[in-house]
């Protein structure tokens, strides 16, 4: 016994002589081409797990000692990370620029389009390439997986019967519901894009030989779901896509 409070009093030294080595540095952060304060910003560092939000003049201040590495994130900007420096703390207030995150959409050239929902879908599905702006030599975060429990695996009545707590927290906590929302958007997510992958405007061209506007009817024309293409076969979609082809073809000679 003695010997494990001696243990859980050399933890504690050491956890309280780490946080006394870090001491408070102030900041402020600015848009990188107007040099203006920008409000909100999130200040984590991810060293210690601190996290402070710049007030309405773009200060903050948060814990830190050299080494640490802090993140900036804002809706509109890019993503900064740095390291901790000896100088940080023989400033008045330190300034942080943040670059306005810029997307550029490849041009799409549009013939007769057959509806303006699925211009709109073609919106939605393209990828954005990802401009976040991180400095050489400094780790990124590791985000950790938590497993999210489904509405139909945590109402089922043995779970209930066996896991009472869990069942009641899955079902009425509202980070739970929130994770469940993130979890099937990011499932739609893979769905479309396994679906970009596997049926392309290149082998559609290639298998039916239709170039341009035509083509662009055409693979409209099939009217095939993400989640249809995810979870069948290519040569299944292509038989199908064969069988639609005709009919296509039909239509369009009786136009």
């Amino acid at each position: 016994m003695v010997v494990k409070y001696l243990v859980t009093i050399l933890l504690l030294f050491c956890s309280i002589v780490g946080f006394s080595q870090r001491k408070f540095m102030y900041g402020i952060v600015k848009d990188s081409t107007t040099k203006e304060e920008i409000i909100g910003t999130h200040v984590r560092n991810i060293t210690s797990d601190k996290l402070a939000i710049a007030d309405a003049y773009g200060k903050f201040r948060i814990p830190v000692q050299v080494g640490d590495t802090l993140m900036f994130s804002n809706v509109g900007y890019q993503v900064l990370g740095c390291e901790a420096v000896e100088s940080w703390f023989t400033q008045e207030r330190v300034e942080f620029l943040l670059s306005v995150d810029t997307v550029y959409l490849e041009e799409v050239v549009i013939g007769e389009f057959p509806e303006y929902s699925r211009f709109k879908q073609m919106l939605v599905d393209t990828d954005v390439e990802d401009t976040s702006f991180w400095y050489h030599g400094v780790p990124q975060p590791n985000m950790e997986e938590h497993t999210v429990l489904e509405k139909k695996e945590f109402k089922n009545p043995v779970f209930i019967a066996t896991h009472p707590i869990s069942f009641l927290h899955h079902a009425f906590s509202k980070k739970e519901k929130e994770k469940r929302k993130m979890q099937q958007i990011s499932k739609t997510r893979h769905i479309t894009t396994k679906a970009r992958q596997k049926f392309t405007r290149e082998w559609v061209s290639e298998m039916t030989k239709l170039q341009g506007d035509q083509l662009t009817d055409f693979i409209a024309f099939c009217k095939f779901t993400p989640k249809y293409i995810a979870d069948t076969e290519l040569y299944m979609i292509h038989e199908r896509m064969m069988a639609l082809l005709d009919d296509y073809m039909t239509q369009q000679a009786e136009g």
